[in-house]
């Protein structure tokens, strides 16, 4: 299997690219990832180096023995967002293969360049608003923790 091909699909994903599913799903099934169990140990790896939050053996029932995110880790929360984007990307649902074909009206057409365009600043945007938000809660939990050490 090619993880090389489909890991750069996976970064392409990430940061928002044209096209993103269908792109996503051929180099899925190019690198020979044709179920989403196959290629589940990839994108958790993927995921984990992203984002910079380490990955644990399950003990759970459901995941028993897989590798997961750390859910004890600051970037879980991202992580585990990106994670679950790239598995809806990729498959429907768990049991369909990431090559499943879209039943989706949009297929086989071209999107017009300015809005292509458009899309792709909304994207920045909402990224940017993301960044600020999390920056804001940040300086919030600070406030109240000096707060709270200057009561004590």
């Amino acid at each position: 299997m090619n993880t090389q091909a489909f890991t750069l699909a996976l970064s392409a994903f990430i940061k928002g690219s044209n096209d993103l599913v269908a792109t996503l799903r051929k180099a899925a099934v190019d690198a020979g990832f044709t179920t989403w169990e196959a290629a589940r140990p990839v994108v958790i790896t993927f995921v984990s180096q992203k984002y910079s939050c380490p990955t644990v053996v399950s003990k759970s029932p459901q995941n028993k023995g897989q590798l997961v995110l750390d859910s004890k880790h600051a970037a879980y929360v991202a992580a585990q967002r990106a994670f679950g984007r790239l598995k809806e990307a990729l498959c429907a649902d768990a049991d369909a293969a990431p090559a499943a074909k879209a039943n989706n009206k949009t297929e086989g057409f071209d999107t017009p360049a300015e809005i292509a365009a458009l899309a792709a600043q909304l994207v920045a945007a909402c990224r940017e608003y993301d960044m600020k938000e999390k920056g804001l809660k940040a300086m919030a939990a600070q406030a109240v923790a000096e707060a709270f050490a200057k009561k004590a």
